[in-house]
C-alpha cells in the first residue's frame, strides 16, 4: 500500500534530515488538514499517537469551511484534556505530566488564535507562562512577543523578544529559523517606534545570518533559508511601507 502523502513545514520539499527536528512534524495532505496552517496542524496532531490519529472523527475528505474546521480542532482538544484531566483526578494534568498539559494548552491557544480570539489566546499564554515549570525556558514569551507586536504593544514587544533572541541564539544558535524570527520581530518592534536606524541595523544581522557564507546558508538549518529571505523580504517591504514620509529617530546601536 502506498504510503500517504504528508507535508511538513515547508510544504511538500523534501526537508531530508531536517524533518527529525523537534518542531518538525507529519502532517496528512489530505482535503481537511491542507488550509490549516502547519503550526496549527503540527500543535494539535502532537497530542495524538499515529494510532490514535487514525480514529480522530475528522474526515479527511470533508468540505468543511476553514473556521468549522478549526473549531473542531478545538474540541477534540478541549476533550482531550477533559479526558486526562479525569484520568488523574484529585491529581491535575499539570502535577502528572506537565508535557503532555503543555502540549495541549499549545494547541488549544493555537486554535484560539487562529479563530480570531486573541484577547482570550493572550489571557491562555499568560497562564501557560505563569505556569510553566522551567522559568529558563521562554519559547512562550516569545509567542507572546508576537501578539503583543500584532496589537502595536511595541515597546514591550522589543523587551520581552530581545530576550528571547538571547536565549534561542545559545538553545537553537543564530542561524535557527527560530532566531531569525525573534530577530524580525524585534526589528518591526524597534522600527514601529521611530527608531529605524536600529532596526536597520538588527535586519542587516538577519540578512548576513542568511547570507551564502552566514550561519543559515553553511549549517544544518539550510534547507529554512529560501522560506526565511523570502520573510525577511517581506518585513523590510512592509516596514519601508510604514516608514515612507517619516524621520528617523533615535539610531541607537544595537
Amino acid at each position: 500500500m502506498a504510503t500517504p502523502a504528508v507535508r511538513y513545514s515547508q510544504g511538500q520539499k523534501d526537508i531530508g534530515e531536517a524533518r527529525n527536528f523537534p518542531w518538525e512534524h507529519a502532517v496528512p495532505d489530505t482535503r481537511f488538514w491542507r488550509d490549516i496552517p502547519f503550526t496549527a496542524a503540527r500543535n494539535f496532531l502532537q497530542n495524538f499517537s499515529l494510532d490514535e490519529e487514525n480514529h480522530l472523527s475528522i474526515n479527511p475528505d470533508t468540505d468543511l469551511s476553514h473556521q468549522a474546521k478549526l473549531e473542531l480542532l478545538e474540541r477534540l482538544l478541549r476533550e482531550r484534556l477533559a479526558t486526562k484531566e479525569a484520568d488523574v483526578a484529585p491529581q491535575t494534568l499539570h502535577e502528572t505530566d506537565y508535557p503532555a498539559w503543555e502540549r495541549l494548552y499549545l494547541a488549544i491557544v493555537t486554535m484560539q488564535k487562529e479563530l480570531g480570539r486573541a484577547a482570550e489566546a493572550e489571557q491562555t499564554l499568560r497562564m501557560m507562562i505563569e505556569n510553566r515549570r522551567d522559568k529558563t525556558n521562554l519559547s512562550f514569551l516569545h509567542s507572546l512577543a508576537s501578539m503583543l507586536l500584532a496589537r502595536g504593544e511595541y515597546a514591550e514587544a522589543e523587551r520581552m523578544e530581545r530576550e528571547v533572541v538571547g536565549w534561542l541564539d545559545g538553545r537553537l544558535g543564530r542561524g535557527s529559523p527560530q532566531a531569525l524570527n525573534a530577530r524580525r520581530i524585534v526589528a518591526e518592534a524597534v522600527w514601529k517606534q521611530g527608531r529605524r536606524g536600529e532596526a536597520e541595523v538588527v535586519l542587516k544581522e538577519v540578512e548576513g545570518i542568511l547570507g551564502e557564507d552566514g550561519e543559515m546558508g553553511m549549517g544544518g538549518y539550510a534547507v529554512y533559508r529560501e522560506g526565511e529571505v523570502e520573510a525577511t523580504e517581506k518585513l523590510r517591504r512592509e516596514l519601508v511601507g510604514v516608514g515612507e514620509g517619516e524621520d528617523d529617530v533615535g539610531q541607537a546601536e544595537v
